[in-house]
């Protein structure tokens, strides 16, 4: 594995890790909103962490898969829909 692919890797789970921390604080950050009362910057702050959350989730997967290469699919469809009608239904 080159070193190019293994600081992918690391990226991608450093991502998914952050990620989860992110989900964490909002979590948090939702349940202080719901004991203490809506304001505006708590909403944002909750806001902020989910979409954190979602955006470091899914690049960090899609770069494991980049790193493990295994982001698109590896061979053609070779079913008989496929072939453009050649070797009859």
């Amino acid at each position: 594995m080159s070193p190019t692919t293994r600081l992918v890797a690391l990226a991608g789970t450093g991502l998914l890790a952050t990620s989860a921390l992110a989900a964490c604080a909002g979590l948090a950050l939702l349940a202080w909103l719901l004991m203490a009362g809506a304001t505006a910057p708590r909403v944002m702050a909750a806001m902020v962490a989910f979409g954190l959350a979602l955006s470091a989730g899914l690049v960090g997967v899609v770069a494991r898969k980049h790193a493990a290469g295994t982001l698109l699919p590896s061979d053609v469809d070779k079913s008989v829909g496929f072939r453009g009608g050649q070797g009859g239904l």
